[in-house]
């Protein structure tokens, strides 16, 4: 049965890979100990192991203009594969249609070419016409609404379907590539003489001891009601993941570590002069616009929601419960006077900052 089973996926593409290195990964996204030129190659060097299909892995920044333009391509590294990877894949990205591209890149989202372009296999097409080694192509994609995103690419042998288990971690993978890069352009603008607004460790709004997880400051909206309760919850919460868990149970430890906490705060280690590890909570909020009264919480859930995420994963991305998403979206509904969630996507669509 065993060697069936092995032989079935296979046949089915099979890249489900478990193990630690998922959280490898995860941790190497919110690294702040390297360079932003070294962020991408390290990121695709620690994850590696989940990232490999056989024929190569690659990554690339890229700009992607939220009010027009041609997605701009930018700083191509190739953590594996053949020799001539890095220039066929950006051959074929650089020839493709620049609206299928600009509809491609989507914030935290991962699927397969053929998924994605069941309705357009054209576009996959082109991709194997010069990628012509694979018959499909694994892809995690991550943007914010500024236009700026990081994508991570895998060849792939056969034409794969991904299962719902695959396609949920590897979603939820791209949900922390998308949060930890957006963290990096956030603090590359405050080094660049943006005024500070807290005076913690890179403007942080609240510090934990790692230890003991005690919280040793806390500024701004990070005292409001129960907020550092919810922090130092997601802070022991991390920990754990990184933890034991990583190995023992690695799908359960990114599960239980979201991408933010209240839509709101990443969760980022810090060491101080003397070596100690701290834990800061760091404002990192998706940058989206406030059509028509929304809240910030109802924006930043319908601007997922427009790009086909579930409540569930939507809730991943925000650290917010799954209930909390369906009565945002509620809310949103009622007052852009949309009936069902397609109405809401259309008129959502309507606004330019998220076309």
């Amino acid at each position: 049965m065993a060697a069936v089973c092995a032989r079935r996926r296979r046949n089915e593409g099979y890249v489900d890979r478990v193990g630690s290195a998922i959280i490898d990964f995860t941790e190497a996204a919110y690294d702040l100990e390297v360079t932003d030129e070294e962020w991408l190659p390290t990121l695709l060097k620690r994850g590696l192991p989940v990232l490999e299909q056989g024929l190569g892995v690659a990554g690339y920044e890229y700009g992607r203009p939220p009010n027009g333009g041609p997605v701009q391509l930018m700083n191509v590294h190739v953590a594996s594969g053949p020799e001539d990877f890095a220039e066929r894949h950006l051959r074929a990205l650089s020839t493709t249609d620049p609206e299928v591209l600009r509809e491609q890149l989507r914030p935290g989202s991962a699927t397969t070419g053929s998924e994605y372009s069941q309705d357009r296999p054209q576009d996959l097409a082109h991709y194997i016409s010069h990628v012509d080694y694979c018959k499909d192509v694994l892809f995690l994609t991550a943007v914010d609404a500024r236009g700026a995103g990081v994508a991570v690419v895998a060849p792939l042998v056969e034409v794969t379907t991904l299962t719902d288990h695959e396609a949920k971690r590897w979603q939820m993978l791209a949900a922390h590539v998308e949060t930890g890069h957006r963290l990096r352009r956030g603090l590359a603008g405050a080094h660049k003489g943006e005024e500070r607004c807290t005076d913690l460790p890179h403007d942080a709004e609240a510090i934990f001891d790692a230890r003991s997880f005690r919280i040793s400051d806390a500024v701004g909206r990070a005292k409001e009601g129960t907020a550092t309760t919810k922090l130092r919850e997601a802070a022991v919460a991390v920990d754990h993941a990184r933890g034991k868990l990583r190995n023992t149970d690695p799908d359960k430890a990114l599960e239980i570590w979201k991408a933010l906490v209240r839509g709101r705060w990443s969760m980022v280690d810090w060491f101080d002069s003397d070596g100690r590890r701290f834990v800061l909570a760091i404002p990192n909020s998706p940058h989206v616009s406030d059509p028509r009264g929304l809240i910030e919480r109802e924006s930043q859930v319908v601007a997922y929601a427009v790009f086909g995420h579930t409540n569930k994963m939507i809730g991943y991305h925000l650290g917010l419960s799954t209930s909390r998403v369906s009565l945002h979206l509620r809310n949103a509904m009622r007052k852009l006077g949309a009936r069902t969630r397609a109405q809401l996507v259309k008129k959502m669509r309507d606004f330019q900052s998220l076309a």
